[in-house]
Formats: structure tokens, sequence, C-alpha cells
């Protein structure tokens, strides 16, 4: 099994738009999840999996916990 290893600190990041982190998007294997933001920190799945969000408009990372959005 394949471990990636990150730090958990990133360097400040700084969204482009306005406003600002008009959404996020993240990518596993090759599919596109949208996110959220969550004040709680990462969800378990965000963190297990190693995913990192970036802003829809721009691109910039995302510096905060999130989440994926549930399939409606």
């Amino acid at each position: 099994m394949f471990f990636r290893w990150r730090s958990f600190r990133r360097d400040v990041v700084t969204c482009a738009c306005s406003p600002e982190w008009p959404g996020l998007r993240a990518s596993l294997d090759g599919h596109e999840l949208a996110g959220v933001p969550s004040p709680g920190g990462s969800s378990p799945l965000v963190l297990v999996l190693g995913l990192e969000a970036s802003c829809t408009g721009c691109g910039a990372a995302y510096p905060h916990g999130w989440a994926t959005v549930g399939r409606g």
C-alpha cells in the first residue's frame, strides 16, 4: 500500500477571485470532486485519501479544512 506523506503546514495562499473561494475542487483518479469549506476541519475521506482542494476560479490551493460534496 502506498501512502503519500505531506506536511500539514502550508504556505499562506491567497485566492485571486472576487468573491474569494467561489468553489472548491479536487481530483481523484482523473475525476473531479466538488468541495465545500469545513470549519471543523477536513473530513475523514479528505484526510485518508490525502486530497487537496483548489479554487474553481483561479486554481489557488485551499489552505483550510474542507469536505467533499455528497452526490444528490
